[in-house]
């Protein structure tokens, strides 16, 4: 379901319709406007190869639909000591293990081509 609505008639609901597209951890990379900034490797600037990466797991690829994880991505994302509050929860600890893998593949190639 998309985030963007339209006003109902008449002071109605906002109607929402499913756009075909979910936002997700890359969406929300690109949001922290990371793609222009020198302190930002390239390896972990959201790319089309990491979106496949992503896509191709379905824990990752779910995560964008679990609060939990989702709260846990934007707290660590701001503090990283907040990783602390989600290290005894299997279900976040895996996503993050997971990701985790995924920037490192990430950066193993990266290397390989330079």
């Amino acid at each position: 379901w998309g985030r963007k609505g339209a006003k109902g008639g008449e002071g109605g609901p906002e109607v929402f319709k499913p756009t075909g597209q979910k936002e997700g951890l890359l969406d929300e990379l690109k949001d922290m406007k990371i793609e222009g900034r020198p302190d930002v490797p390239d390896w972990m600037k959201p790319s089309d190869d990491l979106l496949k990466k992503v896509n191709g797991d379905k824990e990752l690829a779910s995560a964008v639909d679990n609060a939990r994880i989702t709260r846990a991505i934007e707290e660590v994302s701001k503090d990283p000591q907040a990783w602390l509050k989600y290290k005894d929860d299997p279900e976040v600890s895996s996503y993050f293990m997971k990701m985790m893998g995924v920037f490192g593949k990430q950066f193993e190639e990266h290397e390989a081509k330079a």
